[in-house]
């Protein structure tokens, strides 16, 4: 605990730019590079997220990783008890990657070569100029990902107003190369955090 919590205090600090912890709150040195990621609040983690990533990493046959931004767009920042409370939901032998980094053109710049794995409302937001710094374009945004050699995994999910079911459509999009869809009949799994906390599923 005391290491993980010298490490939090170098994260806030600015001294690194992440580390990388599990369960039990042990500390591992990786670089990582051309691994899956996929980040989150995990509140809860639950069993969508661990088939979606196992999913992603052995489709690609590649590393894989959670990820825990303590600071977030659009929330507050996750103080350390709540940190600590959530990483203790993973299983044994999960890695997750404690950043600061809530941009993906921030990921890109410290996880190169990788894929990002979002779902089908992450993926609307990141095409959409809105979402953007002011003065930044989408251009620029897959600008730093093709620099970094970076791109999406796309997982689409049920419609929350009926059985249909979303998924990216890519097929006129400038940045289609930046996107892998997985199908609907590759992959499903129709729960979310929010379905956990209601139901405790």
């Amino acid at each position: 605990m005391k290491n993980f919590k010298e490490h939090i205090k170098s994260l806030s600090n600015g001294k690194i730019t992440y580390f990388i912890t599990d369960s039990k709150l042990d500390i591992f040195h990786e670089n990582i590079d051309n691994s899956v990621i996929l980040s989150g609040s995990f509140n809860p983690v639950h069993r969508g997220h661990v088939k979606l990533l196992t999913y992603s990493s052995q489709m690609l046959d590649i590393d894989k990783y959670y990820e825990i931004s303590l600071s977030n767009v659009d929330k507050p920042d996750i103080d350390q008890a709540d940190l600590i409370k959530r990483i203790k939901n993973f299983h044994s032998g999960e890695k997750i990657i404690i950043s600061r980094s809530s941009k993906f053109t921030d990921k890109s710049e410290i996880y190169k070569n990788s894929y990002f794995v979002v779902g089908y409302d992450t993926a609307v937001r990141i095409l959409d100029e809105s979402y953007l710094s002011p003065g930044e374009s989408l251009d620029d945004l897959f600008n730093v990902l093709r620099k970094n050699n970076c791109s999406f995994i796309v997982a689409g999910r049920v419609d929350v107003s009926g059985p249909n079911f979303d998924n990216l459509d890519i097929k006129d999009l400038a940045y289609r190369d930046f996107f892998r869809v997985i199908s609907e009949e590759e992959f499903r799994e129709d729960i979310s955090s929010t379905d956990k906390r209601r139901h405790n599923l």
